[in-house]
């Protein structure tokens, strides 16, 4: 879920107007001058190579953030646009701590990224994380609830198309049959969609010497099934966006004042080539810091006092992206220290994440309760576990309990296999590479 920018209407005439030039420069000339490191030692994520854990947060090489480029999140820039502009600008280290701490991105978008990220890596000659990429790529085209199979397919393509020319055909295999898996069963894809994936998939597994499942995609390709379920149908029962929050005009200032102190810190490290000086820093300190003092207990207050599962949902997700900021800026994913308070409590912090993770999930489970069919309890209880588990994989559920959610999800697929076969693709677990990967399955 993306949560919706909050601003008051005045708020936002006085500093949309007066910051957009210098926000615009920051972003440019930060990225095109300089490459920043080594300004800080504290405890952080785990160094470059993706050995060290499977997920982005244990991946991300923080001496290699672009410190003024991250920053311009914290200044009010879309983090969205941060990490496509660090893409561009061969920032891919800047751009994968984005993509690791942003909760409310959407599977789409973020699914995306990280193909495009894979591109990045491979261009600075870095191909263990591009291959890192495209698994969280495929991970996601796997798990998501919410993505259209046309878009499934076409990540499972592109994934197993570039694992291909990286010479990881184990790898490469492993997504174009879950791109095959897709175009041979999914109830919603189109004919002709599905025979645009047998015609690539037909060359692809020539490459591969893969001759018996090239002869089976091309005798596909000649008869096509066409869509049975309307592809416009509703393929998810839980919300998929929640509401804007409107924080008290405190609480709005504090976020204000934030923006206005990240901008300055950005500009100051553009201009003095990564050396800003301390004064610079300590303001953005006590700004998040005043911040923080204003949201946690204004999204407690409302939690307490909110009577409908839909409007405790929208504040625990409010909760979830400010401490998934908060984290970041614990472990020096901006590419400096910013708050060293918080680097000191990072574990806390963690466990707080965490707890608030717990919560949200706890609302999905009581929302589900109340539906009135079996059919649509199964539905939304395996949507759920795979949101859940998602989250936890990408890194961004901190310490989810992984091996009891993966045999719920399993389970919980396994009974739609059995009462909803109609839905055609479900979610199973397979290996890739001598490594236990979650897959889409189908039934026989």
């Amino acid at each position: 879920m993306q949560q919706v920018k909050r601003r008051n209407p005045y708020l936002g005439l006085i500093i949309v107007v007066g910051t957009l030039t210098i926000l615009m420069f920051i972003l440019l000339v930060a990225v095109g001058t300089f490459l920043f490191s080594g300004q800080f030692s504290s405890a952080q994520s785990g160094g470059g190579s993706v050995l060290r854990g499977r997920n982005p947060l244990n991946a991300v090489n923080v001496e290699e953030i672009d410190p003024a480029l991250a920053l311009a999140s914290l200044g009010g820039v879309s983090e969205a646009d941060v990490i496509i502009e660090a893409i561009n600008k061969s920032r891919p280290e800047t751009a994968l701590a984005a993509l690791a701490y942003y909760p409310t991105l959407n599977d789409k978008e973020s699914a995306g990224d990280f193909l495009l990220l894979a591109g990045a890596y491979q261009a600075q000659n870095n191909p263990e994380k591009a291959i890192f990429c495209y698994q969280m790529a495929g991970l996601i085209a796997a798990l998501s609830p919410n993505l259209p199979d046309t878009v499934r397919a076409d990540i499972f393509l592109e994934a197993g198309e570039r694992l291909s020319k990286l010479n990881q055909a184990d790898w490469a295999k492993f997504y174009l049959d879950q791109a095959f898996v897709v175009a041979a069963k999914s109830p919603f894809l189109q004919g002709a969609h599905r025979r645009l994936v047998f015609e690539r998939l037909q060359k692809d597994y020539l490459g591969l010497n893969e001759r018996e499942l090239a002869r089976k995609s091309l005798d596909l390709t000649a008869k096509p099934v066409g869509a049975a379920v309307d592809p416009g149908t509703q393929l998810f029962i839980l919300p998929q966006a929640s509401e804007a929050i409107a924080l008290p005009l405190s609480t709005q200032e504090a976020e204000a004042n934030r923006w206005s102190k990240a901008q300055e810190l950005a500009a100051l490290l553009v201009e003095r080539g990564g050396h800003a000086p301390e004064s610079a820093k300590e303001a953005l300190k006590e700004a998040l810091l005043a911040e923080d003092g204003e949201k946690l207990p204004f999204y407690t207050q409302e939690l307490n006092a909110a009577a409908q599962l839909s409007r405790k949902i929208d504040i625990t997700i409010a909760q979830i992206e400010w401490l998934s900021t908060k984290y970041r800026i614990a472990r020096g994913a901006y590419g400096l220290s910013l708050v060293p308070e918080w680097e000191a409590q990072a574990e806390q912090i963690r466990a707080e994440l965490t707890k608030t993770y717990e919560a949200l999930y706890a609302l999905y489970a009581d929302l589900i309760v109340a539906l009135p069919e079996v059919s649509q309890i199964d539905k939304a209880t395996e949507e759920r576990l795979r949101r859940e588990v998602l989250a936890g994989e990408l890194g961004r559920y901190p310490n989810y309990p992984e091996e009891q959610r993966r045999k719920q999800l399993l389970d919980a697929s396994n009974q739609l296999l059995t009462t909803q076969p109609e839905l055609g693709l479900f979610v199973g677990v397979g290996q890739a590479a001598g490594r236990e990967m979650y897959r889409l399955v189908s039934p026989e």
